[in-house]
This record gives structure tokens, sequence and C-alpha cells, in this order.
């Protein structure tokens, strides 16, 4: 006979409570080697390098390129905006040509793909790659639903 039994969610939650006291136990062990390094002593040379481990890594500019999380909002509604358009609603996009110094439009329907930082654009049996930091505006109608 069974006193009592765990059910399954109090075994996630307890291995969850071993998960974490690990965590912070390995953290800890680190933090206290760290002092025994005597390179790592000097407050200014630890701080060097752990800009230096980020920097290298690339994680300062994934995680802190404000550009970057402008780039992913624009391609998001761009992927709505495409569903929608395939769906009957009329959209247009307008973007700035560097080359031409003047804005386009283009229909949303005629979008063939979202590809990293590009809109890719099926025109005349070619294709046309916009980058997404030229895009101005996303209209619904008559109605601006996007400015940069």
């Amino acid at each position: 006979m069974s006193f009592y039994t765990l059910r399954e969610e109090d075994r996630q939650f307890l291995y969850s409570l071993l998960y974490a006291i690990g965590i912070i136990l390995f953290w800890r062990g680190i933090w206290e080697v760290s002092y025994e390094i005597p390179l790592l002593k000097n407050v200014y040379f630890s701080l060097f390098v752990g800009l230096f481990i980020l920097t290298m890594t690339g994680y300062m500019y994934r995680e802190f390129d404000p550009f970057s999380a402008r780039i992913r909002k624009i391609a998001k509604l761009l992927h709505e905006v495409s569903t929608l358009s395939k769906r009957g609603e009329l959209h247009h996009i307008s973007y700035y040509d560097e080359l031409g110094k003047h804005d386009h439009k283009i229909h949303a329907h005629a979008i063939k793909k979202i590809e990293h930082d590009f809109l890719i654009i099926a025109e005349n049996g070619h294709e046309r790659f916009i980058p997404l930091n030229r895009i101005t505006k996303i209209h619904k109608g008559n109605e601006v639903i996007w400015k940069r």
C-alpha cells in the first residue's frame, strides 16, 4: 500500500527544481574558480575578455541590434499581408528605389516569398529581390497600415 504517489506534474516540478539547483551550483563553481585564476583577478582584464568573447561570437549583434528587430517585424507583417492578399484582400507595398531615386508601388499578391532580409517578387517571369530596409509603406486598400 502506497502512502503517497507522485503525480506527473509533481515529478516534473521536482526535476525542474533539481535542474535549477544543478545550474546554480555549476555557475557558483565557475564564479569561485575565477577568483583562483590570477589574470581574472584584474577587473578590467575580465571586462575586456568578456566583451571580446561576446563580440567574437556575434551574441552582441544578435541580441542588441534594434535594426534586426525592426526587420523581423516588417517580415512578419509582410507574411501576414501576403497571406491576406492571396485570400483576395487588396494590399500594396511601397519601396524606395535608390537607383531611380523614387518610390515604387507593387501588389502584395506578387510576393513570391520572403527570404532572409529580402522580399522576392515574381514579375514578368523574373524574380526581383527587394531589401526589407527599403520598404517605406504598406497599404490595405487606400489605408496605410505600416509606415517607416
